[in-house]
Parts: C-alpha cells; structure tokens; sequence
C-alpha cells in the first residue's frame, strides 16, 4: 500500500526520479487509483498509449487493498476490521446519515490514555498508524463496502489523533485533495481528549501554512469533565495536561474563534458528571470560546464502570445547557449492539451481533 502513503507532489517526485515520467502520469494515476480503489491501469484511458508503462506499475507497485477481517452490523450502522498488526485488529464505523455517508476511522491501534469509560484505552498503545493504513480505512469502506457517497471523515476511532499529528495531517492531505477522493477539510474531524502539544501544533500549523486549510478542519474535545479531581479520576490525561493549560491552548487557537471550529463532546455519567457543581464547572471552561456542544450518553462496554443514563437525565442536561445559552446536541447511540458506538471500539463484539467473515 506504499503508494496511498504519498501526496500528490510527493507521487509526482517518485514516478520522475524512478521511471523518468512527468505530471501527466501523476494526475492519472493519482486519479485513477482514488476513483477505483485499485491499481488495474490496463483500462485507464491515460495509459493506453503506454502499456508496457502501465504493466511495470502494476508489477512494481503490486498494490491491493487489505482484505476485510470481520463485519459487524446494526441496522445500517457497520464496523468492520482491517490486520494491520497481528497483536490487535484495526475498527472503523460506517455510518449513513440521510444524504451521505460518514466514517469514523483509526488513528492509533489502542490508546495509551486509559479514560475509564473507553474500551480502546483499556488495551494500551501499540503503535501509531501509517497515513496509508488510515487511507486504507477510507478506501475499504468506499469501494468494498459501498460507501459511495462517503462524504464526512471523523478521527474519533480507536487512539489518540493528536498524539499521530503527521500522519493524521498527511492523510488529510491525500483525501482532501481534489483529484483525488476531494473530501474537503471542512468535512472532517479531528478528536482529541486534550493533547495540548497536539493542539499547539495543529495550531502552529494552521497560522504557517493556511493554504493547506487545516483551520477548517473541526477540532472535538473530548472534555466530560470541567472538575479537575473528576477528569483526574475517570481521564488520566488531565494529570499530563491539567484543564487550566488546555483551555489556554484552546484560546490560543483559532478552533475557539470560529463558529463550528471547535466541539465539545461530554459523555453523561449519571452522578459523575452531571451535577449542578459540574456543569457550573463545565460552563466556565468554555468562557470565552465559540463552542458547540454534543451530548453522549454513556454506552456500556464489555466491563461497565458506569450505568447508561436514562432518557430523563439526559434532556435534563440538554435542558440545562440550552437555557444557558449554548449550542447543544445529543448524539444518540449507533452499533451499541456490536460494540461500534463512542468508546466501545477495541473489544470482542457479543455473539448475538449480526457477523459475516470475509474471506
């Protein structure tokens, strides 16, 4: 998969410095391989003229997609895993909204993190994922399981994308691109549980190189707790980077000027963090910043350490943030059955889910 690790520039150096080709080959292949999810040039009009080019390609490059593992479904909402690593597979979520589809893939295989309410962080970090295995997630779901109108991309999958900056970066460059897969940065999510070195770059490079449009990406917090004693206990990433240096790296980016630049994902935890004493802590966090809210009700895992809320304490939040003058969401579950919804990735789905193996 070597070649979906590359940029269009950096596709352009290679087919000049190895086989002495010009841009001309670039833009087809660059656009063939991005329309079909293959590297099969014996039909592509641009290589007609030039098969014996095209023949060396396909020997030389030996592309193919990796092979889906498993695929497990609720309703239309659909994970499915990819072996990048034979120590953990990778899960990604296809979910389709009214009009499009949306993917929530992987930027890490586990998480070093260990928030309480995650499945991911309970198996701890084994690596960073290559631009190219998180290209390969996009590119499964689009031409393998039919995500056609693929148009929304979220980083909120298995790891920590902040702490994988470059290789999240590099993979937005490739599938923003408009030869390409052309999903601008303004459809795409960047997660973070608040890796304030990883928001300082982001931001750092938002100011340097504004023609790449990383500031129109969406930055999500994920904040679930504005206590610092509470977010210690059920986020051990508060204890590396504490609230009060987070909401200063929030207010130095442009993510918290701008509407729709910055989310704030809150998990409800009945009695955790729902409290009148926590959502007055929360609310004076986002002082000063422009802010969306998505409300999450807590989804159970395999080993649950909360109870889910009902639906009562759940408007009760909604409620109260509403009235206070917030922008403010709930997102309910999807693929809850088949451990695919918000913090459940990374774990044995139940044997009464809907599964079929590829072979």
């Amino acid at each position: 998969m070597e070649l979906l690790q590359l940029r269009y520039d950096e596709m352009t150096s290679f087919l000049w410095r190895v086989y002495r080709k010009g841009e001309y080959y670039t833009d087809a292949l660059f656009r063939h391989l991005y329309s079909t999810g293959n590297l099969d040039l014996k039909e592509a009009p641009a290589f007609s003229a030039n098969p014996g080019f095209a023949e060396t390609l396909m020997e030389d490059c030996g592309f193919s997609l990796p092979g889906v593992k498993e695929i497990y479904r609720e309703g239309d909402t659909t994970k499915f895993t990819l072996d990048f690593d034979p120590r953990i597979a990778c899960e990604s979520v296809l979910i389709p909204m009214r009009f499009y589809h949306t993917l929530c893939v992987s930027s890490q295989l586990g998480c070093r993190w260990n928030c309480r309410f995650c499945e991911t962080g309970q198996l701890g970090l084994k690596r960073n994922l290559q631009a190219k295995e998180i290209v390969a997630q996009i590119l499964t779901a689009r031409f393998q399981l039919g995500a056609d109108t693929l148009r929304n991309l979220v980083f909120m999958g298995m790891g920590e994308p902040l702490e994988n900056l470059e290789e999240v970066l590099r993979t937005v460059d490739i599938v923003s691109d408009p030869r390409g897969l052309n999903i601008p940065a303004k459809y795409i999510s960047l997660s973070t549980a608040g890796h304030i070195p990883g928001i300082r770059e982001l931001s750092r490079l938002c100011r340097e190189y504004p023609r790449k449009n990383y500031h129109k990406l969406h930055l999500s917090l994920s904040l679930h707790s504005a206590d610092p004693e509470t977010r210690d206990r059920i986020m051990p990433i508060n204890r590396a980077y504490p609230l009060s240096e987070l909401k200063d790296a929030l207010l130095q980016s442009s993510y918290s000027k701008v509407k729709d630049g910055l989310y704030i994902e809150y998990m409800i935890l009945p009695g955790v963090n729902d409290t009148e004493d926590q959502i007055d802590k929360f609310l004076f966090f986002l002082e000063g910043m422009e802010v969306k809210i998505n409300l999450i009700p807590y989804n159970p895992g395999s080993n649950p350490l909360f109870r889910k809320p009902e639906q009562e304490e759940v408007d009760r939040l909604w409620d109260s943030l509403k009235r206070r003058g917030y922008q403010c969401r709930t997102r309910h579950s999807r693929g809850e059955t088949v451990m695919a919804a918000c913090g459940q990735l990374g774990r044995n789905t139940p044997e009464n889910c809907i599964k079929r193996e590829q072979n």
